[in-house]
C-alpha cells in the first residue's frame, strides 16, 4: 500500500492534543455527550466505518484501486473509527477481503459482518437462512477477514421460510466454537424481535434503517434502549433514494439549521440520531477521508430538543406524511 497520512491517533473517539487548551464549549443548541459506547464487549465510537464504500459502487464489485481503498480504511481507523461494519454480500466478499488485507486481526478495531443474504447481481438481493449456507458463509467470512473470530456477527435478514431457531442455531454454534464473539440481527420486525430475544437473550445489537427522514424503526430503537441493547442505524445520512425535487430543498434546510449550531448537514443528521436514542450508533461510509473525519466528529453530539424538533419539522415540510423508505424492493418484500 502507498504512504498514508495519520489524522489523529487512537481508537474510540479522537483524543485531545496533549498540553493543548481545553475544548471550547459547544455552540448553543447542542452539547457533547459520550462519543463512545459499549458494543459486543468493546468500547467503540458511535460512528462506525461503513465498508460498502470499499467496493466499486453501492456494495458491488472490486474497486478500481484496491490499495487506495485499503489506505482509506487505515486512515479512518487512525481518525478514530474503532468499529468497521460490513457484510458478506458486499462485493460479494470484496469488502471483507479488503478489510482483512488492511487490518487483519487487529484487536483495537471491532469488525462486524453479516450473513444470510444473496447478491446474484448489482441490483438484486435475496434472503437465504438455511443453516448449512450460514455455516459456510461464516467460515468464508473468517477467511476473508483474516481474523481469529468475528467480533460481532449479524443475521443479515430473517428468512421467513426457515425456522428462526435453525437460523440462530447456526450463529450460536459458531459462537460456541469460538468463531464468533457476539450475535446481532439486522432489520427484524417488532414481532420478530420478541422471538429473537427469546432465542438469543444475550443479543448484542440490532441494526436497522434509521434516519430523520426514515423513522419507521424508532419504536424498535426505543424498546432496545429500555432493554439496554445497542441500536445500530444504517443509512443514517439522508439523501439515498430521495427524488431530486426533495433532496435539494431538504439539504438546504438541514444546512441552514446546522449552521446555527456549528454542524454540517450530515453532522446534524447524525446528531439527531444520537439525541433521539442514547443507545444508538450509526454506520456512515464515504470514499472521502475528509467526510469520514467530519462524521466522526459528530460522535455523541446531542441536540437540544428545540433543534431536534426544528430538524423534524424541516423534513415534514419537504417530504410530507408519506413514509420514506430508500431500501431495495427485495428488502421491503
Amino acid at each position: 500500500m502507498g504512504t498514508r497520512t495519520t489524522i489523529v491517533g487512537g481508537s474510540g473517539a479522537p483524543p485531545h492534543a496533549e498540553g493543548g487548551q481545553p475544548e471550547a464549549p459547544a455552540p448553543r443548541g447542542r452539547s457533547q455527550g459520550e462519543p463512545a459506547i459499549e458494543l459486543a464487549g468493546h468500547r467503540v465510537s458511535r460512528v462506525a466505518f461503513g465498508a460498502a464504500r470499499l467496493t466499486a459502487g453501492d456494495g458491488w464489485g472490486t474497486p478500481a484501486d484496491p490499495e487506495a481503498a485499503k489506505d482509506l480504511l487505515l486512515a479512518a481507523v487512525d481518525a478514530g473509527f474503532s468499529y468497521v461494519d460490513t457484510a458478506d454480500a458486499l462485493g460479494p466478499g470484496v469488502s471483507e477481503r479488503l478489510i482483512g488485507e488492511a487490518i487483519g486481526n487487529r484487536a483495537d478495531v471491532l469488525v462486524a459482518t453479516k450473513v444470510g443474504m444473496l447478491r446474484p447481481s448489482a441490483d438484486a438481493w435475496g434472503v437465504l437462512g438455511r443453516p448449512d449456507y450460514l455455516r459456510q458463509q461464516i467460515q468464508l467470512s473468517l477467511q476473508r477477514l483474516r481474523r481469529d473470530r468475528i467480533d460481532l456477527l449479524y443475521l443479515h435478514r430473517i428468512d421467513p421460510t426457515v425456522p428462526l431457531a435453525d437460523q440462530f442455531g447456526a450463529l450460536q454454534d459458531a459462537r460456541d466454537r469460538g468463531d464468533v464473539g457476539a450475535i446481532g440481527v439486522s432489520e427484524p420486525a417488532a414481532a420478530q424481535l420478541d422471538a429473537v430475544l427469546e432465542l438469543e437473550p444475550g443479543l448484542a445489537a440490532v441494526q436497522s434503517l434509521f434516519n430523520v427522514a426514515a423513522r419507521q424503526n424508532g419504536e424498535i430503537a426505543a424498546r432496545l434502549e429500555r432493554l439496554g441493547i445497542p441500536f445500530v442505524a444504517y443509512w443514517p445520512l439522508i439523501g439515498r433514494g430521495l427524488r431530486a425535487e426533495h433532496k435539494r430543498p431538504l439539504f438546504a434546510e438541514l444546512k441552514r439549521i446546522g449552521q446555527t449550531v456549528g454542524l454540517s448537514a450530515h453532522q446534524l443528521s447524525l446528531a439527531w440520531i444520537f439525541s433521539a436514542h442514547p443507545n444508538a450508533l450509526a454506520v456512515a461510509g464515504s470514499r472521502s477521508l475528509i467526510h469520514l473525519v467530519q462524521n466522526q466528529q459528530a460522535a455523541g453530539t446531542r441536540l437540544d430538543s428545540c433543534v431536534s424538533s426544528e430538524v423534524e419539522a424541516a423534513v415534514q415540510a419537504v417530504l410530507g406524511d408519506t413514509p420514506f423508505d430508500p431500501r431495495f424492493p427485495e428488502e421491503n418484500s
